[in-house]
């Protein structure tokens, strides 16, 4: 009976330098191994906003890239979505707070289209028609800033805080509130499906 050869498909693969999308300059975010172009096309990988920009108040946000181009040994993404950890916004709650969650989907300036998910906390108990009203105001902020602005700046002034920090200026004047955090964004993705 002959014996099956065993092959190292290991020592067959190459590593490839995995790229961040432009709007957050391109840099290397992680090396990552593939038999060949075709297995890393459209591989999602996640990391922690941190090893993109080195800075460690940015340890609780994962980002979420898609592989879109390999050019050489170079494998450039496209930002698919983001998320803060739930144990950072667990800690940000206390007792007598409120936490206010929406969920909407928007379209930014040059037409693409995702979902953003934002909570508002309280620094106080709040009324129903202060809840209300807050919600209502958070909704229409987020659609009214991100159709102001192309994807990738959007994307950009959220990771780094400004989006929230914005709203949370619109939002004070309503009721008297502690936080502003926009905790996801999905890219709506359409893919071929070849039949």
């Amino acid at each position: 009976m002959a014996q099956k050869k065993l092959v190292d498909t290991w020592k067959s693969k190459s590593w490839y330098s995995v790229r961040a999308p432009k709007f957050l300059n391109e840099v290397e975010v992680a090396q990552v191994p593939s038999l060949d172009d075709e297995h890393l096309v459209d591989r999602i990988i996640k990391i922690p906003l941190k090893d993109v920009t080195k800075d460690l108040s940015h340890v609780y946000t994962t980002i979420k890239l898609r592989v879109s181009e390999i050019k050489g040994k170079t494998a450039y993404t496209k930002f698919i979505g983001h998320e803060v950890s739930r144990e950072y916004l667990h800690a940000l709650v206390r007792r007598r707070m409120d936490a206010l969650n929406v969920v909407v989907w928007v379209s930014s300036k040059d037409g693409v289209e995702f979902k953003v998910k934002a909570v508002v906390l309280t620094a106080t108990s709040c009324s129903g028609t202060q809840k209300n009203s807050l919600r209502v105001a958070l909704l229409n902020e987020i659609k009214a800033r991100s159709a102001a602005k192309e994807f990738g700046q959007f994307i950009y002034d959220t990771l780094f805080g400004k989006t929230a920090g914005e709203i949370f200026k619109a939002l004070k004047k309503i009721a008297p509130i502690k936080r502003v955090e926009i905790r996801k964004t999905e890219l709506k993705e359409v893919f071929d499906i070849d039949a």
